[in-house]
C-alpha cells in the first residue's frame, strides 16, 4: 500500500415641539400626572442604563470572549437600536478545521472502529504498512486530519489466507456515508465520502492520493483484486475519499 466589526448607529433622542407644545406643558404641570410622569421618566433612564451600560461592557469583554458570545449577551437592546447588524450577531459556526493527530477511526455502516497507527515509508519507498490486522495505519509524513490536503490512512483487506482485516469490507461504502477520526482527547471531525475507485497497485495516483494541498479531506485505502503470490499482495488499490463535512 501506498502515501466587521459591530456598527452601532449613533443614538438620536429629543423631542418634536409643534404648535401643540403649550398643551404638553400644561400636561406635564399637572399634577395629576405625575406619577405617570415618573413611572416613565424612571422607565426610560432604566432603558438608557441598560443599552449604554449593555454596550460599554460589550466594548470591554468582548475581545476576550470566544466567537461572537458578548454580542449575543446584548443582542436584543443592540437590535433595537440599529436593527442593521442582525446579520453580524450569527454564531461562528461550530465546525472546526483545526488539525488532530487521529488515535481511532470509525466507520459506523461498515462497523469500524480501529485504533490508529502512525506510519512512514519503507525501505522500498512505499507507504508502511500497519502492524496489525485490526488497525490502521495514517501516513505521518503527509496531511493531518482537519489540514490542508488530503490525510491517507491504510489498512488490510485480509491476510490472503481467510483473515478478514479491518478493510474487509471498506468496498461496500457508499457514496455520502461517513467516516469519523478522533484524536487521544475524544475531538472528533466527521468526514463525508466523495468518491470510491479502484486502481492497479502499479498504476495509483500517487501525487493525488497524497497531494498536501487543498480542501481538507480523508484518504482510506486497502487491497483489492487478485493475489499475487510472488509480490505477496493484491494486484488493485481500493481508494476511497472523504471529504471534511462543516
Amino acid at each position: 500500500m501506498s502515501e466587521k466589526h459591530l456598527l452601532l448607529s449613533s443614538a438620536k433622542s429629543g423631542v418634536l415641539i409643534s404648535s401643540g407644545s403649550r398643551d404638553f406643558v400644561a400636561w406635564f404641570n399637572d399634577d395629576s400626572t405625575w406619577s405617570a410622569r415618573v413611572r416613565i421618566g424612571a422607565l426610560a433612564v432604566g432603558l438608557a442604563v441598560v443599552v449604554v451600560g449593555g454596550v460599554d461592557i460589550l466594548s470591554r469583554v468582548a475581545p476576550t470572549m470566544p466567537n461572537n458570545t458578548g454580542y449575543l449577551a446584548f443582542a436584543p437592546a443592540i437590535v433595537a437600536l440599529d436593527p442593521s447588524v442582525l446579520p453580524f450577531l450569527t454564531p461562528a459556526s461550530g465546525a472546526t478545521t483545526t488539525p488532530l493527530t487521529p488515535a481511532r477511526l470509525a466507520i459506523p455502516s461498515l462497523n469500524v472502529d480501529a485504533r490508529v497507527e502512525e506510519v512512514g515509508v519503507k525501505e522500498n519507498g512505499q507507504m508502511a504498512n500497519p502492524s496489525g490486522f485490526s488497525t490502521v495505519g495514517w501516513y505521518k509524513y503527509g496531511s493531518e486530519p482537519g489540514g490542508e490536503g488530503r490525510a491517507v490512512i491504510a489498512g488490510h483487506v485480509n491476510n490472503a489466507l481467510g483473515l478478514s482485516g479491518v478493510f474487509a469490507r471498506l468496498s461496500e461504502i457508499a457514496i455520502g456515508e461517513k467516516i469519523v477520526v478522533s484524536d487521544s482527547t475524544g475531538r472528533t471531525l466527521t468526514y463525508i465520502v466523495q468518491t470510491k475507485n479502484q486502481y492497479d497497485s502499479s498504476d495509483a495516483p500517487l501525487a493525488e492520493i497524497f497531494k498536501i494541498t487543498g480542501l481538507s479531506e480523508l484518504v482510506l485505502i486497502t487491497c483489492e483484486g487478485d493475489w499475487i503470490p510472488s509480490a505477496r499482495s493484491y494486484d488493485k488499490r481500493l481508494v476511497v475519499v472523504a471529504r471534511l463535512a462543516l
